[in-house]
């Protein structure tokens, strides 16, 4: 084995423009899509991350037919207990009351849609404290924070009132006056365009309503923990309530997610069969370079099973070549852009997909997820582009192959 290893690696060096040429272009296919995935994965992300953590949380808990109209006399009563049973599953909760009302900021007004938040509680499901483009999140009653496209139509900055027209549960108007303190960024096409966020009490106070949730969010502790699993074990201690993760709430964005994955392998698959055809030329040409070598040493007693060895040993170190500079110089490109990103911000606000808004400047992911796959498509194919040139040595005739010419 060590002569047949020595003998390859010597055939892979005989011509080394032709091998030097075969390692750029492996080298360079696999740092690209190394690069690639680990920015597809971290868009998807992102996307996923804004789906629960800037707005519904991993999980929802409403009462039967809540999501129909979002009614705000469709209740959850005892908020504060049912969240503390949840809580004994393992994970965080918190209640929240949704409504609509009409705002105004000086001469323009909108539609809004009005959340109430549990100020402590929230922190542990959501990141809205951590999202703000302008000002402060919540911190004093009274204050209110915006979607960053409904401040523009409202004209509204930092300091300014705030008035809030609305019905309250019992029929009467409610109404009050708020100061805006923050303007959260972007998150999502309805949260950008609709969304005011007061503390709960707040909210209770406008609405005239007693101690209720209109929606329980929940996200996990441990983020290992099967999302499905959890749902039905909050099923089984809230089995009143109907409770959905946000995969479900969010089918469009789940589906995008599965079919980005799917099209990451098909994207390896085509750009990888364009570079096999650089395999399958350097190793034709190596094969026909050396007819009459190959037919000295079957005629010497060399079988055909040895010569399909030495041409896949050839392979193996060349692509073992290959893998080792594209690896490094993709994963090195990869971290670079886990830690820098990609600032897309002058062609882009950010792409939307089902409302839920992926932001211009791209973080990648690197992670054996990202890395390891190309890696095996570049193996993969490059065994798969060798075996006619390697079927073809094994079947030369000795005698034929001393007199090709």
């Amino acid at each position: 084995m060590p002569v047949y290893c020595k003998l390859a690696w010597r055939n892979i060096w005989r011509n080394k423009r032709r091998t030097f040429i075969t390692l750029f272009a492996m080298s360079l296919t696999l740092t690209l899509m190394i690069a690639y995935s680990g920015l597809v994965w971290g868009v998807l992300n992102q996307l996923e991350r804004n789906a629960t953590l800037l707005g519904p949380g991993e999980i929802q808990l409403h009462v039967p037919g809540y999501l129909a109209d979002r009614s705000i006399y469709k209740v959850i009563n005892q908020p504060e207990r049912i969240v503390a049973q949840i809580e004994q599953t393992g994970v965080n909760a918190t209640p929240r009351l949704q409504s609509f009302g009409l705002v105004s900021c000086g001469e323009n007004s909108a539609g809004a849609q009005i959340l109430g938040i549990d100020l402590h509680k929230e922190k542990g499901v959501t990141t809205f404290h951590q999202h703000i483009a302008r000002g402060t999140f919540l911190q004093q009653p009274m204050d209110v924070v915006l979607g960053n496209k409904i401040a523009v139509t409202l004209g509204a900055a930092i300091g300014s009132e705030l008035v809030v027209v609305t019905q309250a549960a019992d029929g009467s108007i409610g109404n009050d006056l708020y100061r805006i303190t923050g303007i959260l960024n972007g998150i999502g096409e309805e949260t950008d365009r609709s969304t005011i966020i007061m503390s709960l009490d707040d909210f209770k106070h406008l609405f005239g309503i007693g101690d209720v949730a209109t929606e329980i969010a929940v996200r996990r502790i441990n983020q290992a923990d099967d999302l499905n699993v959890l749902r039905d074990r909050i099923k089984q201690t809230v089995p009143f309530a109907e409770v959905k993760t946000w995969k479900e709430l969010f089918p469009a964005v789940s589906d995008m997610i599965e079919i980005a994955d799917l099209s990451i392998y098909i994207l390896f698959f085509i750009i990888y069969i364009a570079a096999s055809l650089i395999m399958l030329n350097t190793m034709l040409m190596s094969v026909f370079e050396r007819i009459k070598e190959l037919g000295i040493m079957m005629a010497i007693g060399l079988r055909p099973v040895n010569v399909l060895g030495l041409i896949m040993l050839e392979t193996f170190f060349l692509s073992l070549c290959g893998i080792l500079l594209g690896g490094l110089c993709g994963v090195t490109l990869s971290l670079y852009l886990t830690h820098a990103g990609l600032d897309l911000s002058a062609f882009s606000e950010g792409i939307s997909v089902a409302g839920i808004l992926a932001e211009p400047h791209w973080f990648a992911v690197t992670n054996i997820e990202t890395v390891l796959p190309p890696i095996v498509f570049v193996f993969i194919v490059s065994f798969i582009a060798v075996l006619y040139p390697a079927i073809k040595a094994c079947r030369l005739e000795p005698v034929d192959a001393l007199v090709f010419q």
